[in-house]
């Protein structure tokens, strides 16, 4: 499998990518429909600050997603409450559903990790090292 990164699209090597169930969501509908690459996803050292852009975009934006279905569910769950109507069995489910949708959403801006946790480490730290066989055949 050629080892392809996520951002230039172009066959390198680099840190891998995590398959996570969004891509594995992916994977399987590829499957499905023979449209699948089987290439392994990794995102290359040119890459890797644009990466971490992206990602951080993606984990700001999951909080707001979560922290707005936070209050929406609660609004929901206390509203009728104090209203003076009691709980609603009803209230409780739409707000669960629209939790739920909210949180969706995010997936929008899905980007995903990678394994080596590379996205956190500084730029310097975080270069690919070199594999046996590449060092040997530059010594040569």
């Amino acid at each position: 499998m050629a080892k392809v990164c996520i951002i230039c699209e172009k066959e390198k090597s680099g840190h891998p990518v995590a398959d996570d169930i969004v891509i594995s969501t992916i994977r399987w509908f590829k499957n499905k429909t023979n449209t699948a690459k089987n290439n392994t996803l990794v995102v290359c050292n040119d890459c890797l600050p644009e990466h971490k852009k992206k990602r951080e975009k993606f984990e700001k934006n999951l909080v707001t997603h979560v922290v707005l279905a936070a209050i929406v569910l609660l609004l929901l769950f206390f509203l009728p409450l104090i209203a003076g109507a009691g709980i609603s069995l009803t209230s409780l489910l739409l707000g669960l559903v629209l939790a739920i949708l909210i949180i969706a959403f995010a997936g929008i801006y899905h980007w995903p990790r990678t394994t080596d946790g590379a996205e956190k480490l500084p730029a310097a730290q975080a270069k690919v090292p070199e594999k046996e066989e590449e060092k040997k055949g530059k010594k040569k």
